[in-house]
């Protein structure tokens, strides 16, 4: 499997679980995540039998036979080569809207290389509107899906909702899953400044639920501001991940401080009750200040 992206990470479990020898060549596993996610998922993988090769695939050719032979450029500028009998690339996709004549009607393409839309969905062309991966941006179902929704909305009806979104979450489907929105903490930091920016974390050891069910593996990291305690950013490796992930996705909508979130009842014992007690600490933190 060449590539270390959602898809990558998804499939070459999958096939190692269904009992194939799976190499996966990439110089990071979930590289738009968490540090601590990729390391987490690494060894997963690692301890699940699939050999990460930790580089950049430079060559791939047949080996004459069935297989195929990659070369690869690992990350201390060293190469080496893997066999294997099929291979997967997953290294991304790019819009596919070549030939289809959209430049004779007036419709522009964006810098991604997928049609330009404005934040209503609509193009360059008054009453032609653009959804989901042929505009070049985030590739979620969910996220098409919703557009799509938005878009038919705004043709249909004297409505301009916008399609467009800065907050999406997201969810990696491996096992322990990997969901994510907002900002990482880097990306917090580059944007309001390193003295503007708290992180809250727990790892699932700390979680009963995690425990009794044997899933320690994983953590819950809260990214929120130092000004009214506002939610940013949240990144989850756990088993529900993806279904955690979106209750984040409320508050951050919803620019609430990460501290109310503790006067939010959450049912014992689950995943998502650790969200309740770190906002607890924050809202004790603030409360003492006071």
């Amino acid at each position: 499997v060449v590539g270390g992206g959602p898809i990558g990470c998804e499939l070459a479990q999958t096939f190692a679980r269904l009992g194939s020898d799976v190499t996966q060549i990439a110089k990071t596993l979930v590289p738009q995540e968490e540090a601590e996610a990729s390391r987490i998922l690494e060894e997963v993988f690692k301890a699940e039998g699939i050999n990460i090769v930790k580089g950049s695939a430079s060559s791939v050719e047949a080996d004459g036979q069935t297989g195929h032979i990659a070369t690869c450029t690992l990350s201390d500028g060293t190469t080496t080569t893997v066999e294997g009998d099929v291979l997967l690339v997953a290294t991304g996709r790019s819009p596919n809207v070549k030939n289809m004549g959209l430049e004779k009607v007036g419709i522009e393409l964006n810098e991604r290389g997928g049609i330009q839309v404005n934040k209503t969905l609509c193009t360059a062309v008054k009453n032609i509107y653009a959804a989901g991966d042929c505009t070049g941006g985030k590739q979620f179902t969910h996220y098409a899906g919703f557009q799509g929704a938005i878009a038919a909305r705004n043709i249909l009806l004297p409505l301009t909702d916008p399609g467009q979104l800065d907050v999406v979450p997201a969810t990696t489907f491996t096992s322990p899953e990997v969901g994510s929105v907002g900002l990482t903490e880097n990306q917090a930091i580059a944007e309001y400044g390193e003295n503007k920016v708290l992180t809250a974390v727990q790892h699932l050891s700390h979680n009963d639920r995690a425990v009794t069910a044997g899933d320690e593996m994983g953590f819950i990291k809260v990214v929120y501001l130092k000004k009214k305690f506002r939610i940013v950013g949240a990144s989850i490796v756990s088993p529900a991940a993806g279904e955690m992930i979106s209750e984040l996705s409320v508050a951050i909508k919803a620019k609430m401080g990460f501290d109310q979130l503790a006067t939010v009842m959450h049912a014992y014992p689950t995943y998502s009750f650790a969200l309740q007690v770190m906002a607890a600490d924050v809202y004790y933190a603030k409360t003492l200040k006071t």
